[in-house]
């Protein structure tokens, strides 16, 4: 094999990461139109670039890997400030509402203390009366 055969594995190598593709020691080759075999008993040092392009794959994949989950983090947490407006919302147009209900139960109490009073007070005048 020649220095061309050379150049055109590594030629080969630098197509396959241009267009995106999956780079193996196979797919250098099946590219370069030779048996994957010429790389392992010819080039060995070739392998060493193989396996660099391989992990810069690996590593240009986890972070997209990365970026597709803080877009999506994103996306929640902008969901999620809206439900906290939209319930500070819902709370200040709840609150005076409560507040008068909860007004409305504490008057309906006292009056109900009263009457149990006069009750009593009445009870008390029947009792007493019969004992008298």
């Amino acid at each position: 094999m020649s220095e061309s055969t050379r150049q055109q594995l590594f030629d080969s190598l630098e197509q396959l990461i241009a267009q995106g593709k999956k780079v193996t020691i196979k797919s250098v080759a099946d590219n370069a139109g030779l048996s994957h075999s010429v790389i392992y008993n010819r080039y060995p040092e070739l392998k060493s670039h193989i396996k660099k392009a391989q992990e810069e794959q690996e590593a240009q994949r986890e972070r997209l890997q990365d970026k597709e989950v803080i877009n999506r983090l994103k996306t929640k947490l902008a969901s999620a400030k809206t439900k906290v407006i939209s319930s500070k919302n819902d709370q200040d147009v709840l609150m005076p509402i409560l507040l008068a209900h909860l007004s409305e139960v504490y008057s309906m109490c006292d009056q109900l203390v009263e009457e149990r009073d006069e009750l009593a007070r009445q009870l008390k005048v029947i009792k007493g009366g019969d004992l008298a």
